[in-house]
């Protein structure tokens, strides 16, 4: 009895470690997210690190499909940007209205949210558990 009840909590505890494995894996950075932009917008022939000061981007992140191949090779295909701006707040704006546009010109509304990503360096996208 005392044999059984080991090894139910050994295959329990696999299940576990196996569990946060997975999890760890799948889970997603800002860093990724803005690795995926800068990627996206270079699809574009757009770089982001060589837009002038006062720059902004934002993207329609699609949270439902990002794994481990999209994190490697996706690209997101709604963005928007700025540059030359007058502070965060105008940035955002602009960025998130490109987004906004370029959603619905693509009619993938129900697919992604635009949502901001970078202010020049910093980065503003807040990681949806």
């Amino acid at each position: 009895m005392l044999k059984i009840l080991y090894i139910f909590i050994f295959l329990f505890t696999l299940g576990i470690n196996l569990n946060s494995v997975s999890y760890a894996e799948s889970s997603i950075s800002q860093e990724d997210i803005v690795s995926i932009f800068k990627r996206s917008m270079q699809h574009w022939k757009i770089n982001y690190d060589t837009l002038d000061e006062n720059k902004s981007g934002a993207a329609c992140i699609p949270w439902k499909k990002l794994d481990k191949s999209f994190i490697n090779q996706g690209v997101f295909l709604a963005l928007g940007y700025g540059f030359n701006l007058y502070d965060i707040n105008i940035a955002k704006k602009a960025s998130l209205e490109g987004c906004e546009n370029m959603r619905k010109g693509l009619k993938i509304k129900s697919t992604c949210k635009c949502e901001m990503i970078l202010y020049n360096d910093d980065i503003l996208i807040e990681i949806k558990e």
